[in-house]
């Protein structure tokens, strides 16, 4: 299991995967394939948790079944990320 901080680096490594990747959209088993180094199943279900958190706490969004950064992410992201 991971730790506190451990799932948040995973978080925000997710978050901002998909937010370089915006406009185009994955769906999350695209997402564990691209962001994961290698057969590790946990990595996979930490990614997966991580989106399923993001998706929970209103920044990211499924549009069908690929997921996409909320307004408010990208909102963020450009007034603290993008400047």
């Amino acid at each position: 299991m991971a730790t506190v901080d451990e799932r948040k680096q995973i978080e925000r490594a997710v978050l901002e995967e998909v937010l370089e990747l915006h406009p185009d959209h994955l769906t999350p088993s695209e997402l564990v394939l691209k962001m994961s180094a290698g057969p590790d199943r946990s990595e996979g279900e930490a990614i997966e948790y991580a989106i399923r958190d993001l998706n929970g706490s209103g920044l990211l969004r499924y549009i069908g079944e690929v997921i996409a950064p909320t307004h408010a992410a990208l909102r963020v992201a450009a007034l603290l990320i993008w400047g």
